[in-house]
């Protein structure tokens, strides 16, 4: 994603190897049966982060990537709830969540902005 996003272009080889080059040595492996990425643009933006959907599914890592790729506000905003009861009912239903543009960043706490003047806090905080 570095190089993508670097260069703009998934086949540019500027750093020396492109994006997809870098994500296709590992599906390049013997033991790993998974078709090349040959995207580029926004046709390999979104197929990169469903693969990390998917491969990384229950390590943790959706939320911060979400917020990495400042998406948060398309994806977070409704999520989808499941709930069940005692009687093994399974309930879906939609929930509203607030999202504010300043949780991308962490406020710099008071004590380190009185020790450096230079400092400006995060927006929003």
């Amino acid at each position: 994603m570095s190089v993508f996003n670097a260069t703009g272009s998934a086949n540019d080889d500027t750093y020396g190897m492109t994006a997809n080059d870098a994500i296709n040595v590992l599906r390049n492996r013997s033991d790993i049966k998974m078709p090349k990425f040959t995207e580029d643009g926004d046709a390999w933006v979104e197929r990169y982060e469903r693969e990390r959907l998917v491969e990384l599914a229950f390590e943790n890592h959706r939320f911060w990537d979400v917020r990495r790729w400042k998406k948060a506000d398309k994806y977070f905003r409704n999520i989808q709830v499941a709930s069940i009861s005692s009687s093994l009912e399974l309930t879906r239903s939609t929930v509203s969540r607030q999202w504010d543009d300043k949780y991308y960043f962490y406020p710099i706490p008071q004590t380190e902005l009185k020790k450096n003047t230079n400092l400006t806090q995060n927006p929003g905080w």
